[in-house]
């Protein structure tokens, strides 16, 4: 299904740039022009990014979780700012 007709980027080529890393709208731009149009695909993309990678999310949430119950194992700058 198309997302943005305006560059015709699909939902597929969004959901490939999010695997590959993109996690910003601006990432998205970047790489495949979608949303510099019209703009009125730019709501669906960010529903997409907020879906995201789904394994990324839990990671990140699994990370943050130790940070905050272990900040002494982070170390460096990332201790620093949790103490």
């Amino acid at each position: 299904m198309y997302i943005c007709i305006c560059k015709a980027v699909t939902e597929r080529q969004i959901r490939e740039a999010i695997d590959s890393g993109a996690c910003t709208r601006k990432d998205i731009s970047a790489c495949l022009k979608a949303g510099t149009g019209c703009g009125k695909c730019n709501p669906e993309i960010n529903s997409l990014l907020r879906r995201g990678r789904p394994e990324a999310r839990d990671s990140l949430l699994a990370r943050a979780a130790e940070a905050a119950a272990y900040p002494w194992r982070m170390g460096g700058a990332v201790q620093e700012a949790l103490l």
